[in-house]
């Protein structure tokens, strides 16, 4: 919906114009009035305007001068200026500013129409211009790498992105793996001596150590190369789609050790500190890459420099059944995700929620089936006071009610029944997002019921889309769009029906005349608002006042 306003000293010009364009030009506007160009102005510094429809001539401010502030303050703007007289110099200073017109007030309304719809196809057009999409594919290549880093700390802090999603992602952002292949970890760590072990120049050495990765593992791999928060320095690899077929796992880690002993040594002239790298043996799925990596980076800081110098090792661990070792790791590294599991439940992030609770509970329960209930306890414990933690923040301790008395104390005390732990958070976690969706329902029916009570004490005042976003705090589109979806009805149906209904009500039961029923029903213009009831009502106000009060139509004596 593009806003409109009308600007002219002559408020019947104004009237009639603001009837046309809500009425009659079946354009979907939110139209404003000022009777000056300070009202203008008023408006202007309120909110952005799309399309401003003034007269030239008025006392005190000239449309003109109305147009320099305009173009400051919203320069995409479109201006239409109207004037009685047909001079030269008006119109020369309207065509010095682009997205200005300049009309005859005696083309009528007709001729305005066309030339808002021209203004309004010109502001769709110009979100589509060629200039403005190479402008943001520009900008977004720009940005790529640092998205994509984002989404790579993100992928390996164990956030989850449905199969679909991730996929689609890659693409948009240019990834330089593929989203429907396992990768290869790989981590490197700088240890530093003598001159270096300041530490000044480890990103620059890190990169260096890339560079030399570049150059003897870049050419049959695509990767990905990030910098963690220890100074570990982490590549995800996949092999070249045209070579995948030419050699099994095995002698592909065989050669890519072979290869990191080129890159030692390079390494070792160009910086003089030692380099240990930490290969995993296997590829693994995106959704078990943050686990594999908190493995190996626990592994890589076990490796010892020997003899001042650099080091090379594989990692390999067994599948399922668990070795109780494994067991106890897998579930310590679940307890690293809390804050992330906390993160998904302040935004509301159910789905995301649920699969990675669903992941620590798989973790704790295959603990517990290794015989360590401990390391089971060193997930759920964190887990209960994460979910406290919330409960008492967001005030829901009734809602605990719905559990069971024995589940309630589980919750407390995982350890009264490690095996049902997982089972009763996960019911905890079902109140929670209940809770917040009905606590977000609440009040947002709070916004809408405090805005109709505010529409019916303030008939007589400013009810425009702005006025009402400024008293409920809300951007004024989303509170139309809000109202519309609550409610059914669009906001200004509302405010129409309401002034409407408040000018039955005063033509029914009192004295008033019918000029002041329409000043005290929001309505500025008694034309206007007989045009409008009659036009909602099927009859005129006095028409109507008659009916109701026994009298034949047209016999009233009090408009």
């Amino acid at each position: 919906m593009k806003r409109m306003l009308i600007v002219d000293d002559e408020p019947f010009i104004v009237s009639g114009l603001y009837e046309f364009m809500m009425l009659g030009s079946g354009l979907e506007l939110d139209v404003y009035k000022a009777y000056s160009a300070d009202e203008a102005i008023d408006w202007l510094q309120r909110t952005k305007m799309d399309i401003v429809i003034t007269d030239i001539q008025m006392p005190g401010m000239s449309g003109l001068q109305l147009l320099t502030l305009i173009k400051e303050r919203w320069p995409h703007c479109k201006v239409i200026l109207l004037t009685g007289y047909n001079a030269f110099e008006y119109v020369y200073e309207a065509i010095r500013h682009d997205g200005v017109r300049y009309l005859l007030k005696t083309e009528g309304h007709d001729a305005i129409l066309e030339l808002v719809r021209a203004a309004i196809s010109e502001i769709e057009e110009a979100r589509q211009t060629a200039d403005l999409i190479e402008t943001a594919n520009r900008q977004m290549q720009l940005a790529l790498p640092v998205l994509q880093k984002d989404m790579l700390y993100g992928l390996l802090r164990g956030e989850r992105l449905p199969a679909e999603r991730r996929s689609r992602r890659f693409r948009q952002l240019n990834f330089p793996l593929q989203a429907e292949r396992d990768v290869r970890l790989m981590l490197a760590r700088l240890e530093y001596s003598g001159e270096a072990a300041d530490g000044d120049n480890r990103d620059e050495n890190a990169f260096r150590v890339n560079l030399a990765i570049n150059r003897y593992i870049g050419v049959k791999y695509e990767k990905a190369f990030l910098i963690g928060e220890d100074g570990t320095l982490v590549w995800l690899l996949q092999r070249a789609a045209s070579l995948e077929e030419d050699m099994n796992g095995d002698s592909e880690s065989y050669q890519l050790k072979g290869n990191l002993e080129l890159v030692l040594e390079m390494c070792e002239e160009m910086t003089g500190m030692s380099v240990h790298f930490l290969l995993d043996d296997r590829r693994v799925a995106w959704d078990e890459a943050a686990d594999r990596l908190a493995a190996l980076r626990k592994e890589i800081f076990s490796l010892p420099a020997v003899g001042g110098k650099g080091s090379i090792a594989g990692y390999t661990n067994g599948s399922s059944p668990m070795p109780k070792a494994q067991a106890h790791d897998a579930a310590l590294l679940q307890v690293k995700k809390l804050d992330l599991l906390g993160s998904y439940l302040e935004t509301g992030q159910k789905r995301e929620f649920s699969d990675l609770l669903e992941e620590m509970r798989h973790s704790a329960e295959r603990a517990i089936a290794a015989d360590l209930p401990q390391a089971a306890l060193g997930i759920y414990y964190p887990l209960s006071l994460m979910l406290f933690a919330h409960v008492h923040g967001w005030k829901m301790e009734e809602q605990l009610h719905a559990l069971q008395e024995p589940d309630l104390r589980i919750a407390y005390n995982p350890a009264l029944a490690p095996d049902r732990a997982g089972e009763v958070f996960s019911r905890i976690a079902e109140l929670l997002f209940e809770w917040r969706r009905n606590e977000q329902d609440n009040r947002v029916n709070s916004v809408i019921l405090s805005l109709q009570s505010y529409v019916r004490d303030h008939l007589e005042q400013d009810l425009s889309l702005v006025r009402l976003a400024e008293v409920s705090r809300l951007n004024p589109s989303y509170l139309s769009r809000l109202f519309k979806k609550v409610t059914g009805i669009n906001l200004n149906a509302y405010i129409q029906e309401t002034r409407l209904g408040k000018a039955a009500e005063l033509l029914r039961e009192s004295e008033y005349k019918i000029y002041e029923i329409s000043k005290m029903s929001g309505y500025d213009y008694p034309p206007y608002f007989t045009k409008i009831f009659r036009k909602s009502l099927g009859m005129s106000p006095q028409q109507y006042r008659d009916f109701h009060a026994g009298n034949l139509p047209g016999t009233g004596a009090r408009a």
